[in-house]
């Protein structure tokens, strides 16, 4: 029977020329959007890989510096994009992808592809996850919002129960033939990336269509319950528009204010104020008046049994440049370390409205799953600073040792092109799907309770449909 109903629904859909346009719309949406994505991230891919290559060339082509040099001159760190970046591309346009890595101190990411955003907001630029996770969910209701109280506005509704029809099984076959037109959308959008995408995740992307598929069974049974619950059409839509304009507009951005309230961020100036101040505590590898640059260079003195620097068989600069990098990790890791944990405990608050709101389960669930999401960009900026740390350890230590006395005891420098050429080139190896939605669990537990909810109201729905409840 309810393959009976659910074939009905369908050439119902398609007979009525609101569902028809409604369709036509989504469909036309998916294809937009999928162009537009991959064409902008094949526009994106190519401008970084040709920077990544001209900032590699500079590197190695750079001749006449000493290792000091080298380290003020530094080097570009670019962050590739997410595996299923062009599906959803979080929050990459709004975090920096480009990182400059010298001596001494430590950059924050730039070139944002959108530097006009006030915060780390979504849902403000047409691609694939914004038809899956904010127009797909319009779709259904449009197309649904009728889907039994019009029966019952028509009077098809006693037509129907006079003729064996089960609630139960209306409802469900209702609700699946609206969540098979979100599903096609989804199919369409996803299939699209396929085609025009150059590598693929299949694993990933088998996960981002379970997702989303998980998500519109949430909205199709919510939309036929209120529909069902409902005396007329227009209750039906004003009710469920209600909740999209709330779920994909309102609650997101209500989350991200209670947030910022309840866990502020330290101010951009009072944090780099504290940061200058402790870095001040240190030692400044520039200024040989610093008593603690005193400090080292005497016990250095001491080490090789010499009076003075003229005796030494190394560079004391490298050494000194070296301790003073190793107070700025500390500090670094200190402020930062404690803005990533406010950081951290914003996105776990925020998480917990994923309980009152299943489109935004879906949308941190998504950028995890592609990969794109703020613990990737955490994870990014951390691999950024070890690999900014380990390059210039090892210049500092040639400074200091890549050196020896000539016969008249004057210290030449050994330093040949072939050490800066062997440099690696950094490379960012992405967080693993598991390690990603190992620090998701507030939202797959909200997503797991929206699913048994919503399932659980089309129980109780069917059981009141034929006693006529209705509101």
């Amino acid at each position: 029977m309810i393959r009976t109903l659910f074939l009905n629904e369908w050439r119902a859909l398609l007979r009525d020329g609101r569902g028809a346009v409604v369709l036509a719309v989504g469909v036309v949406l998916a294809l937009i959007s999928s162009w537009t994505s991959a064409s902008t991230h094949a526009r994106q891919d190519f401008a970084r890989n040709a920077a990544t290559d001209a900032a590699r060339g500079a590197w190695d082509e750079r001749t006449g510096d000493s290792p000091h040099s080298r380290a003020h001159y530094g080097d570009y760190v670019f962050r590739p994009s997410g595996p299923l970046a062009k599906l959803d591309s979080g929050l990459e346009a709004v975090t920096g992808r480009v990182i400059y890595t010298e001596g001494h101190r430590q950059n924050s990411a730039v070139h944002k592809p959108q530097q006009e955003a006030a915060s780390l907001l979504r849902y403000d630029r047409l691609e694939p996850s914004t038809v899956l996770q904010l127009l797909a969910p319009l779709v259904l209701v449009l197309a649904g919002f009728g889907v039994v109280s019009s029966e019952r506005e028509s009077g098809r509704l006693k037509l129907l129960w006079l003729q064996g029809v089960q609630p139960m099984a209306l409802i469900m076959a209702k609700t699946f033939a609206l969540w098979t037109l979100g599903a096609a959308l989804c199919l369409l959008v996803v299939g699209a990336h396929l085609v025009f995408a150059e590598e693929i995740d299949l694993g990933r992307t088998v996960v981002f269509l379970a997702l989303h598929f998980t998500t519109l069974w949430v909205v199709a049974a919510v939309v036929a319950a209120v529909s069902a619950w409902s005396r007329r059409p227009g209750t039906a839509a004003t009710i469920l528009l209600s909740c999209w304009v709330l779920g994909g507009i309102v609650m997101p951005r209500l989350a991200a204010m209670a947030a910022t309230v309840a866990e502020p961020l330290p101010g951009r100036d009072a944090f780099q104020a504290a940061m200058e101040g402790d870095r001040e505590q240190g030692m400044d590898g520039h200024n040989p008046r610093d008593q603690r640059r005193m400090d080292l260079e005497q016990q250095v003195l001491d080490e090789y049994g010499v009076s003075s620097r003229s005796e030494l068989p190394v560079n004391l600069g490298g050494l000194i440049m070296q301790a003073d990098e190793e107070y700025g990790a500390q500090v670094w890791d200190k402020h930062f370390g404690e803005l990533e944990e406010h950081l951290q405990r914003q996105y776990s608050f925020a998480g917990f409205f994923s309980f009152l709101n299943p489109l935004q389960a879906t949308d941190r669930l998504s950028m995890a799953v592609a990969g794109t999401g703020l613990t990737s960009h955490l994870d990014f900026l951390r691999e950024t600073e070890d690999f900014r740390r380990e390059m210039v350890r090892k210049l500092n230590e040639e400074d200091a040792f890549g050196v020896h006395l000539d016969a008249n005891g004057k210290r030449r420098r050994t330093t040949t092109q072939d050490f800066y050429t062997g440099f690696e080139a950094f490379h960012y190896e992405p967080l693993s799907l598991g390690a990603q939605l190992s620090r998701a669990k507030t939202d797959i537990a909200a997503l797991i309770f929206w699913l048994v909810g919503a399932t659980a109201i089309l129980g109780m729905t069917a059981r009141r449909l034929h006693r006529g409840g209705v509101l």
